[in-house]
């Protein structure tokens, strides 16, 4: 139990939080003064906005206006350590379909067949990790849908078409002669559409431009990663990288992690306490510009416990940085996000420690370090997720279908939250990043294809199969062994109830019997956490 309570707390702090410390002290209460918000968030009646905060977005308007592009930057989608590499793999990137596979062949014999005709210990080798436009040159069908060989092709399960890791078309087994092949092979349009990918710590980028100059620019744009320098390296501490699809837009889950505010609220009894003082301010460190801005928690002094700072680094990086004690260590909560589709975004996220700088792990921090499984790890961020899930879920599509959100539709104001009241301190981060939405990044997310925003749906959210699971392997992988250890609980109860009597007597029959059903239900329940996890706010006391 004990691990179980640390992997809450490290889920918790990798997944989207800034500092759970919050100020008590009265004389960080904020100062409030009527006056008219006349900016992004402008509303409707005198409201109490952060001090200063007109000035600082002022600065910011014309001076790059609508300068950043969507397609022409790299944008996370997923840990490539948890992708089967045997498997091709479904993803939605800006609303585009994308397949991410690699092209790694087996060690022994690579040719194309049967898998039983595969040499006795031969294993597939790590090659390239590739995205594609998920659609087959031929007829348009999804490539995710088909399999990769044992060559190291990507195979079309509709017609057997198959292709190399450049795109090139190398097979197509209807065709009775080479140059047949070599004259269809000519044609432009038998070449899959690929995207540009980084590898950054274990993280997959994609660059979603398929054009022919997407990879010269590619190479030219560093991928957003966090910098530590090289003196700490040796002192830090890296958790396991958290993923899933989540049912709010990328902006939506940018604005909620660099809002601190929320967090002893929505997440209590987890990294919170609702009822305890929620006192907080917020300070803008490092002022907006066209990539990104810092605020701070309000806490000044040099070394405090609960002094953090959130860096949003455009567009899809949140870096929350809370040190510890006095000895040079520190929290970092390193959290990724990118826009899958029209209210979904792909986020990749993890904590990194600091140690003091005698190389110790504080003892505040020995929690986060507890080993437990991967699985274990991404089964119990539902928890932590789920609290405030079906707040930005209904928020983005609330606001959407009352054109009161831009979302991706040009005919709705870029004003968005026009009619929403930000009064305090701690909205700061929150008006800050809709300033960039408005001012850099267009006041929306271009996405391709369906463009529209779909209905609140609760069981969306709670689903964690389409979100994580299935991508999983090791997900996959801990799945099938409970259901395999679930079924040998329930067979030694029948066993034991049916044929033991006289070996246990009537009643360590009937006991055995009922303790295999029960750590036979126990694994149900475990299992049906793969599939969904459901929160409720108002049984959660």
């Amino acid at each position: 139990m004990k691990g179980l309570a640390c992997s809450i707390i490290v889920l918790g702090h990798i997944l989207h939080t800034s500092s759970f410390s919050i100020p008590t002290s009265s004389t960080n209460r904020i100062q409030h003064r009527p006056s008219q918000l006349q900016s992004l968030f402008s509303t409707k009646a005198p409201s109490n906005p952060v001090e200063k905060i007109i000035e600082e977005t002022a600065e910011v308007k014309g001076e790059f206006e609508n300068e950043f592009n969507w397609f022409k930057t790299w944008h996370p989608v997923v840990p490539v350590e948890y992708l089967d590499p045997e498997k091709p793999h479904q993803f939605k990137l800006l609303g585009m379909d994308i397949v991410i596979w690699n092209d790694g062949e087996i060690d022994k014999s690579p040719l194309f067949g049967p898998r039983k005709n595969r040499p006795k210990g031969s294993k597939k080798k790590m090659g390239n990790w590739k995205a594609f436009v998920d659609q087959c040159p031929h007829r348009k069908v999804p490539l995710s849908e088909g399999r990769i060989e044992d060559d190291g092709s990507l195979f079309c399960s509709y017609h057997g078409w198959r292709f190399d890791g450049e795109g090139d078309l190398i097979d197509i087994p209807q065709l009775s002669t080479k140059e047949e092949l070599a004259t269809i092979q000519r044609n432009p349009k038998s070449k899959c559409n690929s995207f540009p990918v980084q590898i950054v710590n274990g993280v997959l980028y994609v660059w979603p431009d398929a054009s022919e100059d997407s990879k010269i620019q590619s190479l030219l744009t560093d991928v957003p990663e966090m910098k530590v320098k090289d003196a700490d390296e040796d002192n830090m501490w890296y958790g396991p990288w958290n993923f899933r699809e989540l049912p709010y837009g990328h902006d939506f889950f940018i604005e909620n992690v660099v809002d601190g505010a929320h967090v002893g609220v929505s997440h209590h009894n987890v990294v919170g306490n609702r009822y305890n003082d929620q006192t907080m301010t917020m300070h803008t460190v490092e002022k907006l510009t066209k990539d990104g801005f810092t605020v701070g928690n309000g806490v000044t002094n040099d070394v405090a416990d609960g002094r953090s700072t959130t860096a949003f680094n455009a567009p899809g990086q949140v870096i929350i940085s809370s040190p510890y004690g006095n000895e040079g260590a520190c929290q970092y909560l390193e959290l990724y996000s990118s826009p899958s589709r029209p209210g979904f975004c792909n986020h990749v996220g993890r904590i990194v420690i600091k140690k003091e700088r005698d190389g110790k792990m504080p003892g505040g921090f020995k929690q986060f370090t507890a080993p437990i499984p991967i699985w274990l790890n991404h089964l119990l961020a539902s928890l932590f997720l789920n609290q405030d899930g079906l707040f930005l879920h209904a928020q983005e599509r609330t606001l959407a279908h009352t054109k009161q959100y831009r979302a991706s539709d040009p005919s709705v104001s870029s004003d968005n939250f026009a009619d929403a009241i930000l009064p305090v301190s701690t909205d700061r981060g929150v008006m800050l990043f809709r300033t960039w939405m408005k001012r850099v990044a267009g006041g929306m997310i271009p996405f391709q294809g369906d463009t529209t925003m779909p209905s609140i749906n609760n069981d969306v959210v709670f689903d964690v199969y389409n979100a994580h699971t299935k991508h999983c392997k090791y997900c996959q992988d801990a799945l099938k062994n409970l259901k395999r250890a679930r079924f040998m609980m329930f067979f030694f109860a029948a066993f034991t109830a049916a044929l033991r009597p006289k070996i246990l007597g009537v009643g360590g029959s009937i006991f055995s019997g009922l303790a295999f059903s029960g750590i036979g239900g126990l694994l149900n329940k475990v299992i049906g956490m793969f599939y969904r996890f459901e929160f409720s706010h108002a049984a959660n006391h």
